[in-house]
C-alpha cells in the first residue's frame, strides 16, 4: 500500500511540473522571416518555452516543421510579460528579447550586423505573444 502511495504521489507531482511547464509555453505569429543564434527562421507561428527544465538561459523556438535553440546572453528578471523584440537592420529581422512572466532574455546578433546597425537605419518591432 506505502509503494503504491508513494507511485502515485510521484505521478501527480510529474502531472503537475508538466502542467506548469506547458502554461509558461509562449505562442506568437511571427509575420516575417528572423533571424536568432545565426539561423534565419520563416514566417510562422512558434511556440517559445524553455529548451531545458530549470534552465532560464536557453529557449527552444518551434515553428511549422522547424526550430531552434538558442542561448540568452543577459537575462532582467526586472522585466515581465510576453513579448518578443526584433531588430530591424537593412530589411533582416533579428531577435532582440524575449520577455516572459520570468522576466527578459536578451540574445546578441552577430559582430557583423552589430556594425550594419551601427551605419544603418535601425528600427525594433515588438510582436506580443499570447499564451
Amino acid at each position: 500500500m506505502r509503494k503504491l502511495f508513494a507511485l502515485l504521489f510521484f505521478a501527480g507531482v510529474a502531472l503537475c511540473t508538466a502542467s506548469t511547464a506547458n502554461a509558461q509555453a509562449l505562442k506568437v505569429d511571427v509575420p516575417f522571416d528572423f533571424v536568432v543564434s545565426g539561423k534565419t527562421l520563416p514566417a510562422a507561428t512558434y511556440t517559445i518555452r524553455e529548451s531545458l527544465p530549470n534552465d532560464n538561459t536557453g529557449l527552444a523556438l518551434v515553428g511549422d516543421h522547424m526550430g531552434v535553440l538558442a542561448r540568452a546572453t543577459e537575462i532582467d528578471d526586472s522585466v515581465t510579460g510576453t513579448k518578443l523584440v526584433f531588430h530591424r537592420i537593412d530589411g533582416q529581422y533579428y531577435l532582440s528579447d524575449v520577455v516572459t512572466l520570468h522576466g527578459k532574455l536578451h540574445f546578441k546578433i552577430a559582430r557583423k550586423e552589430g556594425l550594419r546597425a551601427r551605419t544603418a537605419d535601425e528600427q525594433f518591432v515588438t510582436i506580443a505573444a499570447g499564451n
